[in-house]
């Protein structure tokens, strides 16, 4: 006969401890209230933050009692221990693999759609030529910046930690032969096995310029190939949006586990991260008032134009959603060529957003590799560059361009075990949206400024 121990075992909760059960429900009644939050009265970011902060708030809780001197005998004493954290860590840790189910799928579809849709130019102009040279440069230098910005504020280390987050020596295996052997396309089968995100996005690639070039003669033939590829996108989109719904509750659930586990030391963790994520954005727009005196604009000029669209920024969050006010400064405020500008910025924002597509995702990688207590080398570095620069012209079509970029950073790079640390930067999500949208704003400035200069010479 079945006892109410043998119960306990089964949910992995430990005999004699029916304290522990309490907790757990506890912990999905809390999940419950999260998901019935209104949406009328709540923004989604605000959702998520609400998330956020109630998982914090229990996995202290959890991790107070655990080290109180409250007698056994209190009930609340013995809901703590391993095994509630279990249950904390089955729900986080589900929630992120749900993006790594989707992310590389919607890589090769995004990849393969971007040249489908990209009109045929018979000869490249100086307009595309440089527009491109611009976006991938700015691309990497903030990828490049993030990523040292990270490694210097050992982002991700627990405080106390004796573990160093970079190894400067280079070993046998990680030099640039095999980084590249690492990065071959090797079939889309098993680019998908190992998660070979390079190789799935340069498959998709090669598949959306023979599809394009096929179309001209073939076009009844290829069509159904272009129908495909939007309906699939359009069918990954709608469950990426599914998953990223999610979050308030896989919020919730991931700090709560690193919450019971590190106690407030998790508090130190996300300040220091937001830190660096703001020095990191600084930097950049160091960079891009560099790239902007460059095409003759001074900072003051630059700052004057573009602080309604900066405005908006700040307080929408969202880089698309600032488009017109950066164009309508650059035209009218700075006076440079609107035929010149506008395509160069809308390009900008749609296939090379400078904070959410390169700065932030570099950043939640350092965080991730930090948190997991793996070493950050070289090859390491270098690889993350060449993953986020080529991610960053397809992905941006993706809903949660941030959060996906972020999965595939860490894909791309081989270090799948780094996955569970992505945790932390989902649920600090809200509030890195800032200062990495403000980046993607003036980054659009930068960029359409500097080309304006280039093509008019």
């Amino acid at each position: 006969m079945i006892s109410g121990n043998d119960i306990l075992k089964f949910l992995d909760i430990s005999e004699n401890h029916g304290g522990r059960l309490i907790g757990v429900i506890l912990f999905f009644v809390m999940l419950y209230g999260l998901s019935r939050l209104p949406k009328k009265q709540f923004s989604f970011a605000a959702r998520v933050l609400i998330g956020t902060v109630a998982g914090t708030v229990f996995g202290l809780g959890v991790w107070l009692v655990g080290r109180s001197d409250v007698p056994p005998a209190t009930w609340v004493r013995m809901t703590v221990s391993e095994n509630l954290d279990l249950w904390f860590q089955l729900v986080a840790h589900g929630y992120l693999y749900l993006f790594v189910c989707v992310v590389l799928p919607m890589i090769f579809l995004a990849s393969a759609r971007m040249v489908i849709h990209t009109p045929a130019e018979k000869q490249i102009t100086p307009l595309t030529r440089w527009k491109k040279r611009i976006n991938t440069g700015m691309v990497a230098v903030s990828a490049l910046i993030a990523a040292c910005v990270g490694i210097g504020f050992g982002v991700g280390l627990v405080p106390g930690t004796d573990r160093g987050l970079f190894r400067w020596s280079v070993e046998s295996g990680e030099g640039i032969v095999s980084l590249a052997y690492s990065i071959i396309p090797t079939g889309l089968g098993w680019d998908l096995v190992r998660a070979n995100v390079v190789g799935i996005f340069v498959f998709g690639i090669y598949v959306g310029i023979a599809a394009r070039r096929m179309s001209g003669k073939h076009m009844d033939e290829v069509k159904p190939v272009f129908d495909l590829v939007d309906g699939a996108f359009l069918v990954g989109t709608s469950v990426c949006k599914t998953i990223i719904s999610y979050k308030p509750i896989g919020a919730a659930a991931i700090m709560a586990s690193l919450a019971a586990r590190h106690g407030f030391l998790v508090i130190l963790l996300a300040l220091k991260v937001l830190l660096a994520i703001c020095v990191a954005a600084a930097l950049m727009l160091f960079v891009q008032l560099v790239v902007s005196c460059l095409g003759g604009v001074g900072p003051v000029a630059f700052f004057k134009a573009g602080k309604t669209a900066m405005k908006k920024a700040l307080k929408t969050r969202s880089g698309s959603a600032c488009l017109p006010e950066v164009q309508q400064a650059l035209t009218e405020d700075l006076g440079l060529n609107r035929e010149i500008t506008d395509p160069v910025s809308s390009y900008t924002i749609s296939s090379g957003m400078q904070g959410c597509g390169a700065l932030f995702p570099a950043m939640a990688f350092v965080f991730a590799m930090g948190i997991c207590g793996l070493t950050i080398t070289p090859r390491t570095v270098v690889l993350l560059v060449v993953v986020i620069t080529l991610m960053s012209y397809g992905i941006t079509e993706m809903p949660g361009t941030a959060t996906m970029a972020e999965f595939a950073a860490v894909l791309g790079t081989g270090m799948q075990e780094a996955v569970p640390g992505l945790g932390a930067m989902i649920a600090l999500d809200p509030i890195a949206d800032v200062p990495r949208t403000l980046i993607n704003v003036t980054g659009c400035m930068a960029n359409a400024i500097f080309v304006e200069r280039m093509v008019r010479k």
